[in-house]
């Protein structure tokens, strides 16, 4: 109940004993009064008719006495007036019933109002002629006790009514500030921390609200330098510190997660690039115009491959740099090859490197079958291959995957059909609760038939699809068929659906989604929807907005990926995100990786401060899945949990 409908109920019934206790007091005053003025008024009124009585009692005129008797009874309140004789035998006698109009019967009832009588002897000479009684009416005092009770009952509601209205009038003024802490709170407990600028003018309240602003900004403060303490620590741990790119050992990892999780690099191309001659650059020109030279090639680098988040650009140690790039197929990696050569060559013409032969590269496309050592040994020969053919070379090793058999006009073609014909089909993959509470979600994941008859999966084709804008329309075909299998009775658990960065991006999309969604309600709680994390710090405003429209319909959303890149997840306090799934290369040999279980730790601990949980991608064994309680880490999912299949666990 309101505070301020709380007090409206004690002040009413402080109101209502006042009222009562005022009422019984006056009933009783003006009772008192009353009675005395009644006796009062019979008692003059005897005396007075006796007094005029003496010389028609001599007279012994009853006639006149009668006329007498009237003109006195008849104007005034009185309930009797009896003449007697000496003997006890009335001589004139009038009387009135008591009967009290315009006062409700219960009042007479509830405040008894005695009629007082009064008596005069009438004498003549010594002798005693007749007896004077009179009784006054108790009309006229019940007349005016109602009509004071009344009177004081609505001034008393009144007065109520004015102190209520008074009360909801300082109330709305003095709790005003105690609504902004109240919005302010809530703020907090939905991860955003504002605070009150303007301080009220109660010094209770006033210190109630610098004691929540500074709450707020310590909250956030603290949140922040956890955030910047953790950031700082993967930097270290996989960061280059000369050239900025991964380090090594980061590289390794993600190679070994992309690789081997088919599911979202079944194409792609690994390339080795090393500077010429760099030892002796260095002996020549020094080693801080070595350094220099290292970070301009990786400023080649990184302007030549992008986004650094969705692709993998590192300095694998000296002079060798390492990339491994996703959804590519060999025809656009030898154009890839070629411009990198290319460029790199114009270190020399820009004066940075001593030498017209700058450096070689070696390259080998990926065939989703082979393991991550085969292929970065296969890479490495093609890089000593290049160093064979002389300056700025590059040399390719191939494979026979299916993205490299399909031309980009077969691959059109192919996705094209998929769409229109709806023959997308869908495979789950399970997410487990690390505190052995079973299924947390199921994992969409989109396969299409392939020219041969097999089927493709989403790491193969959805970067076709991509580089010929088909990813919106194959977002809204993986939708409808999901909700389509929701509407034909489909009830085993929540659904997550992977959505391409150009389609949270993309307002036309969202609104067809949300119109979509709105016809379907049932579903809404069923659905999860995921996105990238390298695609969200591209447009984070658009990101935000979806995140908002999706949680307002009823739906959850996560991101996948999570640290890949070196994006900052300060972002995350801003997104209402139901949970981040973090990168699977965090995970591998996570139990030999005292700097990765920090981090993950961490990040756990930031989550869980922001209400976000936390999922690890790629568990592929038994003692990666049973350190994750210990790291504080919500559900896990990987081959080891769950491989991807037409059919989904129940528990």
């Amino acid at each position: 109940m309101p505070l301020a409908r709380q007090l409206a109920i004690i002040i009413s019934i402080l109101f209502a004993l006042v009222f009562m206790g005022t009422l019984l007091i006056s009933l009783s005053n003006t009772r008192t009064y009353l009675q005395a003025q009644l006796q009062s008024h019979a008692q003059d009124t005897a005396t007075s008719l006796g007094l005029s009585l003496v010389p028609i009692l001599a007279k012994k005129d009853i006639v006149h006495m009668e006329t007498m008797v009237n003109s006195i009874f008849d104007p005034g309140y009185y309930r009797e007036i009896r003449i007697r004789r000496p003997d006890g035998s009335d001589m004139v006698k009038r009387e009135l019933k008591v009967r009290i109009e315009n006062v409700p019967a219960w009042f007479v009832a509830y405040v008894p109002l005695s009629t007082p009588h009064a008596i005069s002897e009438v004498m003549t000479g010594w002798k005693l002629a007749a007896t004077v009684e009179v009784t006054s009416h108790p009309g006229y005092a019940y007349d005016e006790l109602w009509k004071t009770s009344v009177q004081t009952f609505w001034w008393f509601v009144w007065v109520l009514l004015a102190a209520i209205a008074l009360l909801f009038f300082v109330l709305r003024i003095v709790l005003a500030p105690l609504r902004s802490v109240e919005e302010l709170a809530v703020a907090i407990s939905e991860r955003e921390f504002p605070v009150l600028d303007k301080l009220p003018w109660t010094r209770e309240l006033r210190r109630v609200v610098i004691a929540i602003n500074k709450m707020s900004k310590k909250v956030e403060q603290m949140l922040s330098d956890q955030t910047q303490l953790t950031e700082k620590m993967r930097e270290q741990a996989n960061r280059d510190p000369l050239t900025g790119l991964s380090n090594r050992r980061h590289f390794d990892a993600r190679l070994h997660t992309l690789v081997e999780s088919s599911e979202y690099f079944m194409a792609g191309a690994l390339i080795l690039y090393e500077l010429d001659e760099f030892k002796s650059f260095n002996d020549k020109h020094g080693y801080a115009s070595g350094d220099q030279l290292l970070k301009e090639a990786a400023e080649v680098l990184r302007s030549i491959v992008g986004d650094p988040d969705k692709h993998v650009i590192a300095r694998l140690g000296g002079a060798t740099f390492g990339l491994l790039i996703c959804g590519i197929d060999e025809e656009d990696s030898r154009i890839l090859a070629g411009r990198i050569a290319r460029d790199m060559g114009q270190l020399y013409t820009r004066g940075i490197a001593d030498s017209t032969n700058v450096g070689h590269l070696g390259m080998a496309c990926y065939d989703g079958e082979r393991l991550a050592s085969v292929l970065l040994s296969e890479a490495d020969m093609a890089l000593r291959a290049a160093q064979t053919q002389g300056a700025n070379a590059w040399h390719i090793s191939s494979s026979g995957s299916a993205a490299n058999v399909y031309g980009a006009g077969q691959w059109l073609k192919i996705i094209r059909s998929v769409i229109d014909r709806k023959q997308v089909i869908l495979h789950y993959q399970p997410t487990l609760d690390c505190g052995g509470k079973g299924l947390v979600h199921h994992e969409v994941l989109a396969r299409i038939p392939g020219e041969d008859g097999d089927t493709v999966s989403a790491g193969i084709f959805v970067p076709m699809a991509e580089r010929h804008g088909l990813t919106q329309m194959l977002d809204r075909l993986i939708i409808e068929t999901v909700l389509d299998d929701i509407r034909g009775g489909d009830d085993q658990g929540i659904l997550a659906i992977n959505l391409s960065p150009g389609s949270v991006h993309d307002k036309g999309f969202c609104d067809w989604l949300e119109g979509t969604l709105q016809m379907a309600p049932e579903a809404c709680k069923r659905l999860v929807f995921e996105a990238p994390e390298y695609g969200v710090m591209t447009d984070f405003a658009a990101v935000k907005a979806f995140v908002e429209r999706m949680r307002g319909l009823g739906c959850g959303v996560g991101l996948d990926h999570f640290g890949a890149g070196f994006t900052s997840f300060g972002y995350l306090k801003n997104l209402k995100l139901d949970y981040i799934k973090v990168d699977g290369s965090f995970f591998r040999k996570l139990e030999e990786s005292p700097e990765n279980q920090f981090f993950i730790r961490s990040l756990a601990d930031i989550a869980r401060g922001l209400e976000i949980k936390v999922i690890a991608e790629s568990i592929e064994t038994q003692e990666e899945w049973e350190i994750l309680t210990e790291l504080h880490v919500d559900a896990g999912q990987g081959y080891y949990l769950g491989r991807p299949g037409k059919d989904r666990v129940t528990s």
